[in-house]
């Protein structure tokens, strides 16, 4: 049996540089776009909760798992790095901006399928891709990223494309016996 983070090393090292330049591109694409802290993240979960519904069906539970791993990982190993999140007075088009990450992932596996690049290569590229703009944020905003995401795939009228909505006060907000419970995000199963 191959040992996993062989098979990863091996994949990331065959990301070739012009792949490598599309990704930096269109990290800094999204970074241009006018959004808030929260748009910018709930534009990410967006991105992530279409991409885990359309290409991980069978495996969505473990393309997340991957995804969470990989930024706490990233985040933990190289600490601080400058922010993607905007003011929060700004406000943007969340589905404009999840439409430029959707289009930017679609074009990169395009342009390595043609390449003729292996699958398992292709589903590294973008998780990379990703991680990089998830790994941007403390581990509090990494899981409260991805708890959005897996509500929102756990939601049966939540479509493709829908926004998944995080609210970064949800990290700060204490819970209190005077707390709004409607507010805050489910911590676990009773």
């Amino acid at each position: 049996m191959t040992n996993l983070p062989d098979i990863l090393s091996e994949a990331l090292s065959r990301i070739e540089p012009h792949t490598e330049a599309r990704m930096e591109t269109l990290i800094a694409e999204f970074s241009r776009v006018p959004l808030s802290g929260e748009d910018r993240l709930s534009a990410l979960a967006g991105t992530i909760a279409t991409v885990a519904h359309i290409r991980y069906v069978r495996h969505r539970s473990v393309f997340i798992e991957a995804l969470r791993g990989w930024a706490l990982e990233i985040t933990n190993l190289l600490g601080p790095r400058p922010s993607l999140l905007g003011p929060d007075g700004m406000s943007g088009n969340i589905h404009a901006a999840q439409s430029l990450l959707m289009a930017g992932i679609d074009g990169l596996l395009r342009s390595m399928v043609a390449a003729g690049t292996h699958a398992q290569h292709r589903l590294v590229a973008e998780l990379a891709l990703l991680v990089r703009l998830l790994g941007r944020h403390d581990a509090a905003t990494i899981h409260l990223v991805i708890t959005a995401v897996k509500r929102a795939l756990a939601d049966p009228e939540w479509q493709c494309g829908d926004r998944v909505t995080v609210l970064l006060r949800e990290q700060t907000e204490q819970l209190t016996p005077t707390a709004a419970l409607e507010r805050l995000a489910p911590r676990g199963t009773a």
